[in-house]
């Protein structure tokens, strides 16, 4: 019972550990790792080296992935660009598997007694010292885990000992491994588990070469199953963490396998007797070896993989409409053109604001259609509108603070609008067939309004004759809509139908009136 709540104890500890240092890791870094991933674009060796910090710093390689996913989907990266990333990602994940094979217990014991003290003395109130001291003592877990797995061997009888080491088959090592990294989610973590087995006496070197493999197999696995809801380069970046997995684990074990058929030799048991007490950080070396094959492979061949994963899981629409076509963060470094760039973007989004409305008398109007329209508008009006606070935060000449200072006014104008005239839209696709004549009417006339206000801000130069027509027909409409109430209120249709129009007839108001405030910020001074 003592080896069994041993085991149970040091697993429990072991992922927590795990936990905390990934968690705290990557709050602690995240916003680094944002940076660093962003220069990644320059070179495949850069984009690696990027990417295995990222690793580094998140022990994460799934965190990495939806970064650079998000950097995918705003432009900043192509799924090409992404790939070394990613495979640059799962090598730096083997820091944390190369400090598990080294014996720590000293060291950590001390860490666990300074991450205390920081505690105590009140150090972690601090957002970024609390994100560290929580790392460190997820670390000093982790290793206070391995302790107590390590120590069960000496609870255990000789016999059963000895039929645990001997008695695992490849095929069941393969298959226990990628359970582990299925149910844990991570192959690091699974791998840690085997070198503690190893240290321990509890598994054979050759039974955690086949884990280590299976696990690698089931995080590629585990990768695929938790993106199963994505589309687009999401899940393209999806399939390519899961060929970096298959190759390096087809690669290296055709490896050992020769090695046996050409030689005669058994790399298991011909490696145990020669490496003598350095088995676990040869499952580090292992592990490392599976990343970077795997790694290797994917990045040399990534330009047709690329083409390949394009035609298995094209963009979506709302992904094409999600990214900005003139701000990106290089132009942060020269602020003038950094405006200029902002108010491009920003009246190419108004110029689509006509596509957020149904146009009634088209019968191929998608609402779907509509509704991916507006989550890439609103996402790209986000981005641009953080691109221009970004700009502020920088010391600006007072005349370039002023334009950034207006430019953000327009863009919180444009995103309301945007919001207003979706909620618009869901309201009129929400009313029964027939709809009524004044759903139309509604539906039209604000078409109308969006297609000039569109007009408006498109040609060049500003023309301030089409603000002054654009002001007049924005300006209070309170008794028009006053009377189309009454109206309703007094027609024919049913209580259901009248509620729902009142409710359309409030959001035309409202897009008018931003409509109107928009005018007014954007007409020529």
């Amino acid at each position: 019972m003592l080896a069994l709540a041993e085991l149970l104890g040091g697993l429990g500890l072991l992922f927590i550990g795990l936990r905390l240092v990934s968690q705290h890791l990557q709050q602690a870094t995240g916003k680094r790792v944002r940076r660093i991933l962003q220069s990644a674009t320059r070179s495949a060796m850069l984009g690696f080296l990027s990417g295995a910090g990222a690793g580094a710093a998140t022990q994460s390689s799934n965190a990495v992935t939806l970064i650079a996913g998000n950097l995918v989907r705003s432009g900043t990266l192509n799924v090409r660009n992404a790939m070394p990333v990613i495979a640059g990602a799962n090598v730096g994940t083997a820091a944390l598997v190369f400090l598990a094979s080294v014996n720590f217990h000293v060291a950590v014991l001390y860490l666990i007694t300074l991450v205390g003290l920081c505690y105590q003395l009140r150090f972690d109130r601090h957002p970024t010292r609390r994100d560290w001291a929580g790392a460190g003592l997820g670390l000093g877990l982790l290793f206070l885990g391995m302790d107590f797995i390590k120590r069960t061997p000496s609870h255990l009888d000789p016999s059963v000992l000895t039929t645990l080491v001997s008695g695992l088959d490849p095929w069941i090592a393969l298959g226990l491994g990628i359970a582990i990294a299925l149910v844990t989610q991570s192959a690091s973590t699974a791998t840690i588990l085997v070198i503690a087995a190893i240290s321990s006496g509890m598994l054979s070197l050759d039974a955690g070469f086949w884990m280590v493999l299976g696990a690698n197999v089931g995080s590629g696995a585990a990768v695929l199953v938790a993106g199963s809801g994505l589309n687009g380069s999401g899940r393209q970046l999806c399939l390519a963490q899961v060929l970096i997995k298959l190759a390096g684990t087809a690669a290296i074990a055709l490896v050992w396998i020769l090695v046996n058929f050409l030689f005669g030799i058994a790399p298991g048991p011909w490696l145990t007797m020669h490496l003598e007490g350095s088995l676990a950080l040869a499952l580090s070396i292992l592990f490392l070896t599976l990343q970077l094959v795997g790694g290797g492979i994917v990045v040399f061949s990534r330009q047709a993989l690329a083409r390949w994963l394009d035609r298995l899981s094209p963009p979506s629409l709302e992904e094409r409409e999600s990214r900005p076509r003139y701000v990106h963060d290089l132009a942060l470094q020269d602020p003038p053109t950094a405006v200029e760039l902002a108010v491009l973007e920003r009246n190419r989004l108004i110029g689509l604001l006509p596509k957020l409305l149904p146009d009634m008398d088209n019968t191929a109007d998608n609402p779907a259609h509509r509704r991916a329209q507006y989550e890439g508008n609103t996402s790209i009006a986000t981005q641009a509108e953080n691109f221009i606070v970004e700009l502020i935060d920088r010391q600006l000449h007072r005349d370039i603070l002023h334009s950034a200072l207006h430019m953000q006014s327009s863009l919180s104008m444009l995103r309301s609008l945007q919001t207003t005239l979706h909620d618009f839209s869901e309201s009129l696709d929400s009313l029964p067939a027939p709809r009524p004549s004044l759903a139309f009417t509604l539906s039209e006339s604000l078409r109308t309004l969006a297609l000039l206000q569109a007009d408006a801000v498109t040609q060049q130069p500003l023309d301030p004759a089409d603000f002054e027509v654009l002001a007049k027909l924005t300006g209070d409409r309170g008794e028009m809509l006053n009377n189309l109430r009454r109206d309703l209120t007094a027609s024919h249709h049913n209580s259901e139908q009248i509620r729902s129009l009142m409710v359309s007839a409030g959001l035309f108001e409202r897009s008018v009136w931003l409509m109107g405030r928009l005018t007014a910020l954007l007409a020529p001074q």
